[in-house]
């Protein structure tokens, strides 16, 4: 179940543009205190102008995000299973959308404990009971201090393709019985879930502390900075955008094609984030349009795996919709994805055939200088409880 969980995914096609904000800032992790003033917002389109009554349902998670054995009134204030009463159509837009917006906590629902969330949306007027999305973000009580730092001075390399995160958790504040067995710490790179690192023990357990450092599974490949393009007026081109077209019903935006990177790119980017925007930057929500956007990446054929887009866009996931397919005419790797107004980051990973873990070397190269942001959670679970707090957070980047 971890493996294949990721912070945001759609299982409809017609449901699109997932996006997690906290507090108005798009560039803050899925997360927030519990207890505090805030809110995070979850929103996504529908693709068409037909209203869809949508239920959200939330189930608190385990460290590993399996259900945990609370029930609802144990983790709500409140009822489960409400509407989604904030939506709107999409204006002067050739492709039709409805909105959708949810702010979590409301006035019909929050949250008594810490731990993971998983919020999934339903379509009240489908057959079955299946989510057409799903949200996943995570409620914490700062209970513990995390100090931690990302060097590339690693155990396999110096200054080369690797960067080793070192943290220390310092509980002299919180009690913690048995710091040894009773502490889950999960580690993400850029928000992935496919090379997050899990289950760790600590190197070194003190009076108060618990040190992890010189583990091999904190050594990540360093990756390189994410390439980027901006498309923010149908008709005009923007950064990484070789022209655009219209072809009834949709425009057609053509990327510069891409190539395999062999140095370190220096790219201004945000780490595999998107931002939904329009050049007059009113109403963005509902007066984006969408457009076809077509990707090419100029690299050799290979036939032992396959190439992807990797961002938050696709949910840092592998699937059919963000596959990239060889085209034996033009020679490269080639995609089209249905995408709407902004700025996006986005990068090509290699995911060997069987394999769970992509790789940034085959497209991207990694480099030890690459500006990766990594953020560490640490749950604890008491003697004899049903779930696992949340009690600590740390981000650190590599700068």
């Amino acid at each position: 179940m971890s493996l294949r969980a990721q912070f945001a995914e759609s299982y409809s096609s017609s449901v699109r543009t997932l996006q997690m904000i906290v507090n108005g800032d798009w560039e803050r992790p899925p997360l927030i205190t519990l207890g505090s003033d805030d809110e995070i917002l979850l929103a996504f389109d529908e693709m068409s102008h037909t209203y869809k009554r949508y239920i959200y349902r939330i189930t608190h998670c385990n460290a590993d995000w399996s259900p945990s054995e609370l029930f609802t009134i144990d983790y709500l204030h409140g009822f489960n299973n409400q509407t989604i009463e904030d939506w709107a159509n999409s204006e002067n837009t050739t492709q039709l959308y409805t909105h959708y917006e949810l702010v979590l906590p409301n006035e019909d629902v929050a949250f008594k404990v810490s731990g993971n969330y998983k919020v999934e949306i339903i379509d009240d007027d489908a057959y079955d009971d299946e989510p057409v999305a799903v949200f996943r973000f995570a409620v914490v009580e700062h209970k513990v201090a995390v100090h931690a730092q990302v060097s590339s001075n690693t155990d396999v390399d110096f200054n080369d393709e690797h960067q080793q995160v070192s943290f220390v958790i310092d509980y002299s504040k919180y009690r913690i019985a048995t710091p040894a067995s009773d502490v889950n710490v999960r580690v993400f790179q850029n928000r992935r879930f496919d090379n997050s690192v899990q289950n760790l023990k600590p190197t070194y357990i003190t009076a108060n502390r618990l040190e992890y450092v010189h583990e091999n599974k904190l050594i990540f490949d360093a990756g390189n900075e994410y390439r980027r393009f901006e498309i923010t007026d149908p008709q005009s081109p923007g950064m990484g955008v070789d022209r655009i077209s219209f072809h009834y019903p949709y425009y057609h935006a053509d990327l510069y094609t891409d190539a395999g990177m062999t140095s370190h790119s220096n790219y201004r980017d945000e780490n595999g984030r998107y931002y939904i925007n329009t050049h007059e930057g009113y109403g963005t929500a509902i007066e984006a349009d969408y457009v076809l956007v077509h990707f090419f990446l100029d690299v050799p054929y290979r036939s032992d795996g396959h190439y992807y887009l990797l961002g938050d866009c696709w949910g840092n996931r592998f699937t059919d919709s963000n596959i990239m397919i060889y085209d034996n005419t033009s020679g490269a790797y080639v995609t089209t994805q249905l995408m709407k107004l902004g700025v996006y980051n986005y990068q090509y990973v290699w995911l060997p055939d069987g394999a769970s873990q992509a790789y940034t070397a085959p497209a991207e190269g990694d480099f030890y200088n690459t500006e990766n942001e990594y953020l560490i959670l640490v749950y604890h679970r008491e003697f004899g409880a049903r779930y696992d707090k949340l009690v600590g957070v740390q981000q650190v980047k590599y700068k």
